[in-house]
């Protein structure tokens, strides 16, 4: 059975490897088509275009993963069920779930290192493909705005900041949300109506402390204020001037303090709950989309590979589309956050599941 894994392998990826570096040419050209007017009205030069695709790539490299290993996954089997090695193995005993076993492991694999990837790499790069094209390519200045919304920041010191408003010019902030950490846990919150830069620190305005202590007789201590000067808060104005993180450009743990902190103030958090736990989910979908694909490869019929080609756009088009339909409705209320990011997979999860229970084994 090595053999017939190794065999199994060698041709899965050998059709992954391919297809991910023709679904990424294809992309880049797309791309470069469409933009190359933008390209050309501003006057980019060639290496900040190239710059800007290197870190766009590992993005896109994910966002057409799937697709790449259902097309591995209805080739390589495809091909067993065609030449009829399939029924042979059959024959000779060996379940279906067992010949299965090696692509939903190395699909299994994939789906954690994309996950890796998305929590570490991807944000990464987002974020300086983001920067090149707005300030290589658009020439757009670091201040554009004189307000910002949602601004939130984490110091190197274990300190959390929150913003509803930040006002360039006036260098004042308003519903604040201040964070001090130890170790993983809070020691303080600060809330606060408003907070002004005063030169060498920042003063909090109309608002509590909330000071915890590890003793269990005073667990908490509640202060209120009017007015408080914290010469500890390093951060400076010209740091919230700086473009805020998108969600695609934040880890996981990044969101998830984002969104804690957005539903403190009392703000609608239902978009980025759902781009949250899209993190985990959409990852996941390669395991989901190789577990539907193997399935129907591995069904007795006979095709070639501008069939098996075409069968794999159209499921991952259904694929996307009941993700981005997931997606919207999560972002609008209609569906929690959670289904509204897991819908798809459930659905190929089931669908797949009960192919394979109908298939013989």
């Amino acid at each position: 059975m090595q053999i017939l894994d190794r065999y199994l392998l060698k041709q899965f990826l050998y059709v992954l490897f391919f297809a991910l570096l023709s679904f990424w040419i294809i992309f880049l050209i797309v791309d470069v088509v469409e933009h190359i007017d933008t390209f050309i009205d501003r006057h980019a030069s060639l290496s900040a275009v190239i710059k800007y695709y290197i870190f766009y790539s590992p993005y896109i490299l994910v966002l057409v993963l799937p697709i790449a290993m259902l097309l591995s996954s209805l080739f390589s089997l495809g091909l067993l069920s065609r030449q009829n090695e399939l029924l042979a193995l059959k024959s000779s005993g060996i379940s279906l779930y067992r010949i299965l076993f090696p692509l939903l492991g190395l699909a299994l694999v994939i789906s954690f290192l994309v996950m890796m990837a998305g929590n570490y790499l991807i944000p990464y790069t987002n974020r300086l493909s983001l920067k090149i094209h707005s300030r290589e390519i658009e020439k757009k200045a670091n201040l554009g705005e004189t307000m910002y919304n949602d601004v939130y920041l984490q110091t190197e010191n274990q300190q959390v900041l929150y913003l509803n408003h930040y006002n360039i010019q006036t260098r004042t902030g308003e519903g604040v949300l201040f964070q001090t950490f130890k170790d993983g846990q809070m020691k303080e919150e600060i809330r606060a109506e408003k907070i002004i830069w005063a030169g060498n620190g920042w003063i909090f305005l109309k608002g509590s402390q909330r000071i915890f202590t590890d003793s269990s007789l005073s667990p908490e201590k509640y202060i209120p204020f009017e007015r408080t000067l914290r010469l500890d808060l390093k951060i400076k104005p010209e740091v919230l001037t700086r473009e805020q993180k998108l969600p695609e450009e934040m880890s996981y743990q990044e969101l998830k303090n984002y969104v804690l902190l957005k539903q403190k103030t009392g703000q609608d958090v239902a978009a980025e709950k759902t781009d949250l736990y899209l993190k985990i989910s959409f990852p996941l979908a390669n395991l989901v989309i190789v577990l539907f694909g193997c399935t129907l490869a591995t069904s007795p019929r006979r095709s070639g590979l501008a069939l098996s080609f075409a069968i794999s756009l159209a499921i991952c088009f259904v694929y996307y589309t009941f993700l981005k339909i997931g997606q919207s409705f999560g972002y609008s209320h209609k569906f929690s956050p959670l289904l509204a990011a897991w819908i798809s997979n459930l659905v190929f999860g089931v669908v797949g599941l009960v192919l394979l229970f109908k298939a013989k084994k």
